[in-house]
């Protein structure tokens, strides 16, 4: 299994995968997602831009992830160590719920923390919803820190924002 670029061929599938996370996120009370997002649109920019990635089983997507250099607005409240330098921004990271907890989720952390070296970034930053306390859990065995907390608009719960300085 390997990461690749995503397609406009893709996007269906990765819609899929993102549905199946965000029922499994609400079965356990996270709410990292819902139905306005991501949304199709937001996808294919996604792929239009070379930031939508994605990882195969048997012909399958079972992962994806979404990188770049764009952060949303609430960001600006937080703290973040990288005041200054270039830092890559992960959007969206997600597993199929039946592949998770078999190395995929870091099989895609570790392709974007060699992707943010090899094109001089020296930060990561992500968000995560506060109640997701295996994916902080994650994030922070990768080398995140916990750098604040934001609220999106039409969500239930704040974020953690985290950051790996690389």
């Amino acid at each position: 299994m390997q990461v690749e670029k995503a397609t406009a061929g893709n996007i269906l599938e990765v819609m899929y995968l993102l549905q199946h996370c965000i029922e499994d996120f609400n079965k356990n009370s996270v709410y990292q997602w819902n139905s306005s997002y991501p949304d199709y649109f937001r996808l294919l920019r996604e792929v239009e831009n070379d930031t939508l990635y994605i990882i195969k089983a048997k012909g399958v997507c079972i992962g994806t992830i979404s990188f770049d250099e764009q952060q949303e607005s609430v960001f600006d409240t937080v703290e973040w160590k990288n005041k200054n330098d270039k830092y890559m921004v992960i959007h969206r990271i997600a597993v199929f719920p039946s592949w998770q907890k078999k190395g995929i989720g870091r099989m895609l952390m570790e392709f974007a923390e060699k992707f943010a070296k090899e094109n001089g970034y020296k930060s990561i930053r992500i968000d995560v919803a506060s109640s997701s306390e295996h994916l902080i859990k994650l994030y922070k065995s990768k080398g995140f820190d916990i750098t604040g907390e934001i609220l999106y608009p039409k969500q239930k719960e704040p974020f953690k924002c985290l950051e790996k300085v690389i």
